[in-house]
């Protein structure tokens, strides 16, 4: 039976609720909860922020520091919170300078009184109401640490890479004994009794995030010589994309010293054919009319000191920590170059650089159609057609000795590459000049490779560690100040405490980079 409605009656929807509007508040709340839940499960599951502690990854990856600018010849280097003197003595690792430039504290010891916030402001004044000038002021302040990006997803689809920088578990636990006090490091919790009073009773501290980067991969042996990371007895070669963020400054001529502390040039035995600029730059060798190059050298040892460690063994030997013991040959001379003139027959503009044995020199000759040459003691090894030096424009010359790799270049385009076996030691050097030619050296810039140290090195013998099937040996960029695999009792990280690559550094802004590619800066300064 179906019931009849009256004409009166009102409709059987009239009843029901009608639904409230919706605001821009409600819209934008809910937005704002989504937004939150999602970077909650991102943050979870696929990438994490992190923030650096120290300094064992300097100069890729920064704890607090301060940024010091040079009175001496202005260049801009980067020294940890806690690697000054005790005096604030630094050491300038562009011309070797070194001074109390780092202390909070006057020479009597009272602090020095920093406007707030001291990032923006980089004002300070001593205890007497005297002011610090800028430069000072701003070389005494702390800046904050590096943060990064982390893919926590990346090892879910595959194992780690050799040369990734990782974030980890420290694979220790630290714990501490509830009965007496004692504090240590231990393997495993499981049977463990405290070494002090015999109990078993501990709390487990909270576990350390570390971050390094990845040599070593499971089953394998490491050992390191002469600088360099050896896998099962096998040189392991840095990919030139790694290579690329490892480069680690060590002079450049437009940061010419107001005063030498030690010699930037030797000019060598035919120094009379060398012209210096103002301040020592442009450097002008006149090559014509005599046999064979004219060549000079950088007047610095080229050593593994860190600037972000403060001061290096050669200043202060017995500084605790101090780098600087080990000289480098692993190393990259670019030079722009013009051609002045040029005997009849043509010239050539040579780089040079002697590392374990061994002597490498570069050479492009002038001439619109030429063939830049590349000799092993004194050997052609190389040989390929160059547009070749004109007296129109400089040109870049670039000579890069690697990981027992020659990589040379000219006007940015990569002419040579030769890989070499070498020995170890011997005389080490970076040379510069010309054949047949007068050339002018307009800037010159010389980096070293890292030089991962062998911390338990025999004279002779070095160390060997071997790895489980699940492990991996990490090491620090900064290697003699980072605590990592050569120092740990065990010196595998478990694949289980890996958790996740380092790809992105997004804070200071000014030294954002990717960590992917080797590191290449998103700002700053352009490289030659």
């Amino acid at each position: 039976m179906v019931k009849q409605g009256h004409d009166n009656e009102p409709p059987d929807d009239a009843f029901r609720p009608v639904p409230k509007q919706r605001t821009s508040l409600r819209d934008n709340l809910e937005y704002i909860a989504a937004l939150i839940l999602i970077v909650l499960v991102l943050r979870q599951a696929v990438v994490e922020a992190f923030r650096i502690q120290h300094g064992s990854m300097a100069p890729t990856l920064l704890g607090t520091h301060q940024e010091i600018r040079c009175p001496n010849c202005s260049w801009v280097f980067n020294v940890g919170e806690d690697k000054a003197g005790i005096d604030g003595s630094v050491e300038c690792p562009n011309c070797r300078y070194h001074w109390d430039g780092a202390s909070r504290h006057d020479d009597r010891g009272r602090p020095i009184v920093f406007r707030q916030p001291e990032w923006l402001w980089n004002s300070a004044r001593l205890q007497d109401g005297t002011s610090l000038d800028t430069t000072d002021a701003a070389n005494r302040i702390f800046r904050g640490a590096s943060r990064i990006f982390v893919n926590k997803f990346i090892y879910t689809l595959r194992k780690p890479h050799r040369w990734e920088v990782v974030v980890f578990l420290y694979p220790w636990f630290s714990v501490r004994c509830k009965d007496c006090g004692w504090q240590g490091e231990v393997e495993k919790l499981e049977g463990f009794k405290c070494p002090q009073c015999g109990l078993a009773k501990f709390d487990v501290l909270p576990p350390k995030n570390f971050i390094k980067r990845v040599v070593g991969l499971p089953n394998e042996t490491v050992s390191l010589r002469d600088g360099n990371v050896y896998i099962n007895g096998v040189l392991a070669r840095k990919p030139p994309d790694v290579q690329t963020g490892l480069w680690m400054h060590v002079f450049d001529s437009e940061f010419m010293p107001r005063k030498e502390v030690l010699p930037t040039w030797d000019l060598g035995p035919k120094a009379d054919r060398w012209a210096k600029g103002p301040g020592q730059m442009p450097l002008t060798v006149d090559a014509q009319g005599v046999q064979g190059p004219v060549m000079a050298a950088f007047g610095h040892r080229i050593v593994d000191f860190y600037s972000y460690d403060g001061i290096s063994y050669e200043a202060s030997p017995m500084s605790v920590g101090a780098a600087g013991r080990h000289e480098v040959g692993d190393c990259r001379i670019r030079a722009q170059v013009r051609l002045l003139s040029q005997d009849p027959a043509g010239g050539a503009a040579i780089l040079e650089i002697d590392d374990a044995g061994h002597q490498f020199a570069f050479s492009v000759p002038t001439g619109a159609a030429a063939k830049a040459t590349l000799q092993e003691d004194g050997a052609p090894v190389g040989q390929a057609g160059v547009s070749g030096l004109t007296p129109r424009n400089p040109q870049w010359l670039e000579l890069e000795n690697y990981d027992r790799r020659i990589v040379c270049r000219f006007g940015g385009r990569e002419v040579f590459r030769y890989e070499y076996e070498g020995g170890f030691g011997g005389r080490r050097a970076v040379k510069f000049g010309a054949r047949g030619a007068t050339v002018q050296f307009e800037r010159i810039v010389i980096d070293r490779d890292i030089y991962y140290e062998d911390v338990e090195m025999t004279p002779g013998v070095p160390s060997a560690y071997s790895l489980g099937k699940t492990d991996y040996f990490v090491l620090g960029d900064n290697s003699p100040a980072s605590s990592d695999s050569r120092r740990w009792k065990k010196p595998g990280v478990p694949e289980a405490n890996m958790i996740g690559e380092a790809f992105f550094v997004f804070w200071p802004v000014h030294q954002m980079k990717w960590l992917l590619a080797g590191g290449a800066a998103l700002t700053g300064p352009a490289s030659p």
